[in-house]
């Protein structure tokens, strides 16, 4: 609640309520509720993302960048007036229209500051839920893992559609079988709503699994290899050349600030600079390479 000041809260509403002190302390309140349950939030998702290091300073940024814009929302609304507050005689109609206008912005910035800086808290505390990038020094680890997890779920199926072709001639043979109680749970309440659906787990269901998980096979193949290859390099007329597959990244390397039209060409081709590195640089793929190598043909000192 120290966040937002008393005196702020009330004189948010002097012009606008009968009762400011109520409303004021109503919206102190409510601040202090939302941030509590923001931060269970991102307790809840620092957990589930193993790390929980990191929680104290994420909702500290959160917590310092919405409090700025509470506050200007409430002392824009504190230059609001009412006629039913003011009285109506000589009600500066014009003015209070000005003041709403602000106030409503103002509230509308608070409301989207909330809203893009939790989704950025949590993509920081659950690296787990990002894409995984070929580039990424874990895409190894990462894709195995989902493969695995991915090939667990297509026994499990599997399992439950053998146990569930049993329980169909003999009830009893569950008694028996080693499944959990949710898998037997599964067995037991299922009800074919189609012929082609005999079993719990439809046979679409395990094809699409199937296929996933030879797609997935396949990529993790590919970014194995490419981790293992070697960057190699190409010296142009004032521009080097660096691909990098281990990082799936190819850059461009300038002797000097290329000029304006360079820049362009570079952007639409999908490079960016990046200055941790002082290099142009872009996905590894086909029309990249061709881009660069043009560069290095074209560019001179």
């Amino acid at each position: 609640m120290q966040d937002i000041p008393l005196n702020l809260a009330v004189s948010a509403f002097n012009g606008t309520s009968f009762s400011p002190e109520k409303r004021g302390e109503s919206y102190r309140n409510n601040y202090a509720k939302t941030l509590s349950g923001d931060y269970e939030t991102l307790r809840q998702h620092a957990e589930k993302g193993g790390t929980v290091a990191m929680l104290e300073e994420e909702f500290a940024r959160y917590r310092d960048g919405y409090g700025k814009r509470y506050r200007a929302w409430l002392a824009s609304h504190g230059r609001c007036i009412s006629s039913m507050i003011t009285g109506p005689s000589n009600f500066p109609t014009r003015m209070a229209e000005k003041r709403s206008n602000v106030e409503h912005k103002r509230m509308g910035e608070c409301v989207a500051f909330r809203e893009s800086a939790l989704k950025a808290a949590i993509r920081n505390l659950r690296p787990d839920l990002r894409p995984i990038m070929a580039g990424d020094d874990n895409a190894v680890t990462r894709l195995q893992a989902e493969i695995d997890k991915a090939e667990a779920m297509q026994a499990r199926m599997k399992s439950i559609n053998a146990a569930h072709k049993k329980f169909q001639k003999d009830p009893a043979i569950l008694d028996v079988l080693d499944l959990s109680d949710d898998d037997l749970r599964i067995i037991r309440n299922y009800k074919p709503a189609y012929s082609w659906e005999p079993h719990p787990f439809a046979p679409y269901e395990l094809s699409n699994l199937s296929a996933n998980i030879r797609r997935m096979k396949e990529r993790l193949a590919q970014i194995s290899t490419a981790k293992a290859t070697p960057a190699t390099e190409m010296q142009g007329d004032g521009v080097r050349i660096e691909d990098c597959p281990a990082d799936n990244r190819i850059r461009l390397f300038f002797e000097g600030k290329p000029e304006a039209e360079i820049r362009d060409k570079l952007k639409r081709g999908g490079f960016r600079w990046a200055p941790s590195i002082g290099a142009w640089q872009a996905y590894r793929n086909h029309n990249a390479m061709n881009l660069a190598k043009s560069f290095a043909e074209s560019v001179t000192a």
